[in-house]
């Protein structure tokens, strides 16, 4: 174990040329020439790693030797020490804005040039880094062998860092270092600190004795290393403008080695602090004077956890803190996390999936999707704007709620539905005395909720979440969504009103129930989908024995269940709700809506015919299963959704490293699932790893622009994510 990060690190010297090495599975965190460092896979035998023999150092380079001897110095029982007793460990860094210290000069290019390529946009892939250690002529100005070694080792230890909180960012560092030596003496009165050595040592290093020789040099380090990013750090202790600092985006930062009042065993995560400026992240602590808005890094997301304006001055992170954390911000400032569309309706303000459902619908009919939830004190809006993005969450209605109406998640389902065919969805809640609508008004905003039906509900008619699944679906055609219950004694339909509220409720089949036909939750999920073409919701069932269907009649109403298909049950081909997820999509233009099951070898597709009957199910895709790919329903949800804008439903899947797409083929079918989004996933990242999960983060698939193409809908711990396919 090397350093306070928790990870096993081990250095491997690249074979000579022609040569094989044997080694074992490992991940490569940085590279110093010929030696990398790097954390084996514990499963696959990682302690057997060769690592370079002692005799190796007197024909290593000077980065070379340099990275071996870090490495060993943070093995040591001092490095750790000093890490346990850091100075001032979780104190906000109180310092003016070192992004501001030295603001990177706009350099000027010759007419015609091409664009110079970023050097740093955001923190993924390989990373170039030049440490460039400035040395003057006198014993004030000059480090000894064992700090520059100290300096190396504290760059391992801060760049580890992010390495090991995004594992799925791929971050790889590799290492050039210069020591160079200058006969130039300080100057702390001259109008440029940082020039007085800076420009001197770059001519030194061969490059323009100016910041346009700092931009050259690190394009060169890139071309020379073969990396995606690039940018460099000088370390010296002549006179700065402070003690560090850096420019957002690139292409250098500079530390002096005293680090000032937080020493030399903090320069890891100074370091750290100030490349997370240099992949875009802003200052978060009071004293820079930072706020809560501007578009920062890769997604252009503002400043939340500003310890100015964030609620009790913000959570731990290193950018406002001496810490090892990150908020729910930074990652998306460094480039890691999609945007953050609406910084509410997540786990940080208190939203909970067993007692906050939350939805997404068009609430106005301007033909994009706002995000609805039901939380403590009622229903909740956030707008989808006319130029993007999305307004601040509104309270729009204190009912609904699990305080303002003590509503229940596991009591009382809650849906969107256009229950009047104006366009605009309502709100229907199964309360505990029956069904309660609220009409959605033309501007947005829904009526004070009112009591339709004396049924349906927990108290008035004994239905239970556990035992009688409850729809809304337009079953007669005609632009309603009319209540389907599944009770004791079979299927009730309450059909929608034209000019609002419902029908009182019909028993319409006297099958599909508890107790009519024994059909249970935990086993024979029910769906309600058009599956003939003609507009009319019908029932489709999974039995014991099979697909059960009861199509839609013209006045209202199902004909009797008829067998379809002999599989896809819990009984006929084994299928389990706990195991496999089955639903109802058109996946080949003709209107009828097709079964898609995900099985344990995989995809199974069952089409919807023109004679009213079902295809065989066929197996046309060997992933996305329950062993086929190792999914699981409390861990991957999967869904389908028109990603393409074909009218095809597409396979969406939340994997454990991110997004998947099976896209429908023409034809029908599915292409092979693509991976599409590095996140979204159970194993997304250190930081993600407990935000994307089934029982605490709700994601889903809608339009939420108007575009026709289904985006993810994602409710993480810092808000609602929106993300398109």
């Amino acid at each position: 174990m090397a350093g306070d990060l928790g990870l096993t690190e081990l250095a491997v010297l690249d074979a000579p040329a022609g040569a094989q090495l044997e080694r074992p599975p490992a991940r490569i965190l940085h590279r110093f020439g010929r030696v990398s460092i790097v954390s084996p896979d514990p499963d696959a035998g990682g302690a057997d790693v060769p690592r370079p023999p002692e005799e190796v150092a007197d024909d290593l380079d000077e980065t070379e030797r340099l990275g071996l001897a870090a490495l060993r110095l943070r093995e040591s029982d001092e490095f750790l020490a000093g890490k346990r007793s850091r100075p001032r460990d979780g104190e906000p860094w109180e310092m003016a804005d070192c992004t501001a210290v030295e603001p990177r000069p706009r350099l000027r290019r010759a007419p015609g040039a091409l664009a110079v390529e970023p050097t740093s946009a955001f923190l993924e892939g390989s990373v170039a880094v030049g440490i460039v250690i400035v040395e003057g002529p006198t014993a004030a100005l000059q480090l000894s062998d064992a700090q520059r070694t100290k300096v190396i080792a504290e760059v391992q230890n801060g760049l580890g860092f992010f390495i090991q909180t995004n594992p799925l960012a791929g971050i790889t560092f590799s290492f050039e270092v210069r020591d160079v030596q200058l006969d130039v003496a300080a100057d702390p009165n001259a109008a440029n600190l940082e020039a007085v050595w800076r420009d001197p040592a770059m001519a030194q290093l061969g490059f323009s004795p100016s910041f346009a020789g700092v931009e050259d040099y690190v394009q060169d380090l890139r071309s020379r290393m073969g990396t995606r990013w690039t940018y460099c750090a000088f370390f010296t202790k002549y006179p700065v403008p402070h003690f560090a600092y850096a420019s957002i985006g690139g292409p250098r930062l500079v530390m002096h080695y005293d680090n000032d009042g937080w020493g030399p065993d903090n320069i890891d995560r100074v370091f750290a602090h100030e490349t997370g400026h240099i992949f875009g992240a802003p200052d978060e602590y009071a004293s820079s004077n930072c706020d809560c808005g501007g578009s920062w890094g890769r997604f252009g997301q503002p400043n939340l956890n500003c310890e100015n304006c964030a609620v009790g001055g913000g959570v731990d992170c290193l950018m406002r803190a001496n810490t090892w954390e990150l908020c729910a911000y930074t990652p998306g400032h460094l480039g890691w996390t999609p945007e953050l569309a609406v910084p509410n309706f997540g786990t940080n303000s208190s939203w909970r999936v067993d007692r906050h459902p939350r939805l997404v619908a068009d609430t106005t009919g301007d033909g994009r999707r706002d995000i609805v939830g039901f939380g403590y004190h009622g229903v909740w809006v956030a707008r989808a704007g006319a130029e993007g993005g999305y307004g601040p969450a509104e309270l729009v209605l204190d009912n609904f709620g699990y305080t303002a109406g003590s509503w229940r998640v596991d009591r009382h389902p809650r849906f969107l539905a256009d229950t009047s065919g104006d366009g605009r969805p309502d709100i229907v809640g199964f309360g505990d005395h029956g069904v309660w609508l609220a009409r959605g008004r033309p501007g947005g905003g829904f009526d004070p909720p009112e009591l339709v039906l004396g049924d349906f509900g927990y108290l008035t008619g004994g239905w239970r979440v556990e035992r009688h699944p409850r729809f809304l679906a337009d079953t007669t055609g005609e632009g309603r969504r009319d209540i389907v219950g599944f009770g004791n004694a079979g299927v009730w339909l309450a059909k929608a009103l034209p000019g609002g509220g419902f029908e009182p409720p019909e028993l319409v089949l006297a099958d599909l129930g508890y107790d009519a036909g024994g059909w249970r939750v935990e086993r024979h999920p029910r769906f309600l989908a058009d599956t003939t073409g003609d507009g009319r919701a019908d029932i489709v069932g999974f039995g014991n024995d099979g697909v059960w269907r009861a199509r839609a009649l013209p006045a209202g109403g199902f004909e009797t269940p008829e067998l379809v298909l002999g599989d896809l049950g819990y009984d006929a081909g084994g299928w389990r709700v706990e195991r496999h997820p089955r639903m109802l999509g058109n996946t080949t233009l003709d209107r009828r809506a097709d079964i898609v099951g995900f099985g344990n070898d995989g995809v199974w597709l069952s089409r919807s015919l023109s004679d009213g009957s079902f295809s065989p199910p066929e197996l046309v895709l060997g992933d996305l299963g329950y062993n086929a790919g190792g999914w699981r329903v409390e861990r991957h949800p999967r869904m389908l959704a028109d990603t393409t804008g074909d009218r095809r439903a597409d396979i969406v899947g939340f994997g454990n490293a991110g997004v998947w797409i099976a896209r429908a083929r023409p034809g029908g079918g599915f292409e092979p699932a693509q991976f599409v989004i590095p996140h979204y996933g159970v194993g997304a990242g250190r930081w993600l790893v407990d935000a994307w999960r089934v029982d605490a983060h709700p994601r889903l698939t809608a339009d939420m622009t108007g575009d026709r193409h289904a985006d993810v809908v994602a409710f993480g711990a810092g808000g609602v994510h929106v993300s398109s396919l």
